[in-house]
This record gives structure tokens, C-alpha cells and sequence, in this order.
């Protein structure tokens, strides 16, 4: 059965920790660590949960920039974005409109970051799965695929990403039970 995003709901959740310092350090004298909180709708009741963390003030920029990028999740089925993990990561941050903002640093970064982590959840929960199970029982080419190389080539290629990969299957097993007992 197809899982199509028909919601996307975004929240700006702030701690007030700079009253008492938590957190604090020579650079940020007065965080109020802060989430922008996304959770992602399917038609078929599924939900999908993620965040991105900030310091407080600019949390409202960040759920603006996420709102943003609805139009570009809702409508989607899940399926069609991990069997194509990779271009959806695109889509997101190449966006015509929006790419001149920044789509890996700043506000876009941390939008782009709070959504792939509710697609991630939502991922995870449409298998019955932990999201760490769900990590160990991708194959090799599977995980290969989600992840883009365009900046980290020059130091790890996609092959050698694929090689390092094949070879750790070996004693996968093991570390999957390992996990499991912790």
C-alpha cells in the first residue's frame, strides 16, 4: 500500500535555559535551546517525527523556512522518496526559489534537516522498525543511495563508500545484536 504525505505540521518549541545559564559557554552567554518540531501526515494514518535544534531566537525563521519546503513533501508517497532517497534530498535543497538562501548552511540547512528527519521516523515506522534496525537491515547499495556524494567525493567516493560497505558485512550480525542488547 502506497503512504502519501498529506500533512506536514511544523512547531517552534523553546526551553527557557538561559534564565539559569544551562547550556551556556563563552560564545552563547544566553541559549534557550529551542527545536523545530515537524511531523509528517499520511493517508493512511502513519506519522513521522523529526527536529532540528537551534538557540532560541530564529527558531520562527527556521519554521517559516520548513513551511517553505511543504509544498515540496506533501503530496509525495513515502515509497517513491526511499526508493529514491538521494534525488528527494535534492529536490529539498535545490529548489530554484529557494536556493539562493542556502539550502546546506544556515536556516534552509536546518529546515531541510528537522523534514529528512520526520521522513527518516516515518520511514522507520512504515517498516515496523527502530530507525537503528532499520539502518542494519539496508543493503549496502541501499544505504550507498541515500547519501550524496556531490561535496564529499574528493575524500570518499560512492564505489569506496560501496566497498567499505560490502566488506563490513561480515560480523553485521553480530553488531545488529549487539545494538539490539543495548
Amino acid at each position: 500500500m502506497l503512504q502519501n504525505i498529506i500533512n506536514l505540521t511544523v512547531k517552534d518549541v523553546r526551553f527557557p535555559t538561559s534564565l539559569e545559564q544551562h547550556g551556556s559557554d563563552a560564545m552563547h552567554t544566553d541559549p534557550d535551546y529551542s527545536a523545530v518540531y515537524v511531523v509528517l501526515d499520511t493517508d493512511d494514518g502513519l506519522k513521522g517525527f523529526g527536529l532540528a535544534f537551534t538557540l532560541g531566537k530564529g527558531t520562527e525563521i527556521v519554521v517559516c523556512a520548513v513551511q517553505a519546503l511543504a509544498g515540496l513533501v506533501v503530496g509525495k508517497s513515502l515509497q517513491d522518496i526511499v526508493h529514491n532517497f538521494r534525488g528527494f534530498y535534492r529536490l529539498l535543497t535545490s529548489d530554484g526559489q529557494m536556493r539562493w538562501l542556502g539550502p546546506e548552511k544556515g536556516v534552509i540547512h536546518l529546515a531541510t534537516a528537522a523534514v529528512l528527519n520526520a521522513v527518516w521516523d516515518l520511514w522507520a515506522r512504515a517498516e515496523s522498525k527502530p530507525l537503528w534496525k532499520l539502518l542494519v537491515d539496508m543493503d549496502p547499495k541501499q544505504i550507498v543511495s541515500c547519501i550524496d556524494f556531490r561535496y564529499i567525493s574528493d575524500v570518499l567516493t560512492e564505489e569506496e563508500a560501496l566497498d567499505i560497505l560490502m566488506k563490513a558485512k561480515e560480523g553485521k550480525q553480530q553488531r545488529g545484536e549487539q545494538t539490539k542488547s543495548q
